[in-house]
């Protein structure tokens, strides 16, 4: 089965109280800057951030699994025979695995896989870097900083730039039409969807795993963007400042037959999911280290039905 909502029979954890990294807003109203460069420019970053306690639920003790439409995110079922050490069986065969998986579990029409990041993660570091690996190879940093992929206007960027070439090597040949793309931006219900599971097949996820944000707990007013700056261009991520009234939570032990799907853009919703890795204070040092994939997927929904007067 791979298209069934978890329930588990993995054991349940209770909630745990773990220090979250939240980047403040800035007092002037200009987005807090991130410096992506890789020159060492202490001018470019304007990043502030907290670390806050916050309490992180074991979503696997609800009584009503979460839904992406409702929360955000879900996690399923999933198998799969592809070796994640072979970049050709990731591209020629997982990515297929994911599409069907998303076009099964999310109803969309279509689905498009156009990036992915396999992490190799033994232990936290610091929170204004997000790691970049050359193609083929993996990441040992977590992305441990509250953060959303995508802005309301940043989405609809997203998969314009889907129609052009890339120098980041997230395609050979882009994935879009430019007739395509622009047809999905102004025509169509769409969505970009993390994929997100373990890769090792021994041990289930005990350092590092990747907290979520509940979006029915969120307004918009909460978001709030984050500039990105790279040598060429300027990205855009979101985030929240800590709120009592928002409710975060993880999936425990996390194994590698479980693929867990969420949001971070949508078309038609406020479903941009806030995550971050954290640092659980209940792991031991002999836990391994935690080994994952993320897949960044295109969800297109049917075109409405035209009206008949």
């Amino acid at each position: 089965r791979d298209d069934h909502t978890m329930g588990s029979s993995c054991r349940v954890m209770s909630s745990v109280s773990a220090k979250l990294n939240f980047v403040r807003r800035g007092a002037d109203g200009a987005p807090p800057r991130i410096n992506k460069t890789g020159r060492d420019d202490h001018t470019i970053e304007t990043l502030t951030v907290d670390t806050v306690p916050t309490a992180i639920e074991d979503f696997r003790s609800w009584s009503s699994a979460p839904s992406v439409e409702r929360n955000g995110f879900t996690l399923v079922h999933h198998d799969t025979s592809v070796d994640f050490e072979d970049l050709s069986q990731v591209e020629g065969t997982y990515y297929g695995e994911v599409e069907a998986l998303c076009c099964k579990v999310l109803g969309c029409e279509r689905a498009i896989v156009f990036d992915h990041t396999i992490r190799k993660v033994a232990a936290s570091q610091g929170p204004s870097g997000v790691g970049v690996a050359a193609r083929g190879s993996s990441v040992t940093a977590p992305v441990n900083r509250v953060h959303g992929d995508y802005t309301a206007q940043g989405g609809p960027k997203r998969v314009q730039a889907m129609s052009q070439p890339t120098a980041s090597g997230s395609w050979v040949e882009p994935p879009l039409s430019e007739a395509q793309a622009e047809e999905i931006v102004k025509g169509r219900r769409y969505a970009i969807v993390n994929v997100w599971r373990s890769i090792s097949r021994t041990a289930p996820v005990a350092r590092m795993p990747l907290a979520m944000l509940d979006c029915s707990t969120t307004t918009p007013e909460d978001y709030f963007k984050v500039e990105l700056i790279f040598e060429d261009r300027v990205g855009e991520n979101y985030s929240v400042e800590p709120k009592s009234s928002h409710r975060w939570g993880f999936y425990s032990q996390m194994q590698f037959n479980e693929a867990l799907l969420f949001q971070t853009f949508g078309s038609d919703s406020g479903n941009f999911t806030m995550h971050t890795a954290f640092d659980d204070p209940r792991t031991r040092a002999e836990d391994p280290r935690r080994e994952s994939i993320e897949v960044r997927v295109l969800c297109i929904y049917p075109a409405e039905p035209t009206s008949k007067l």
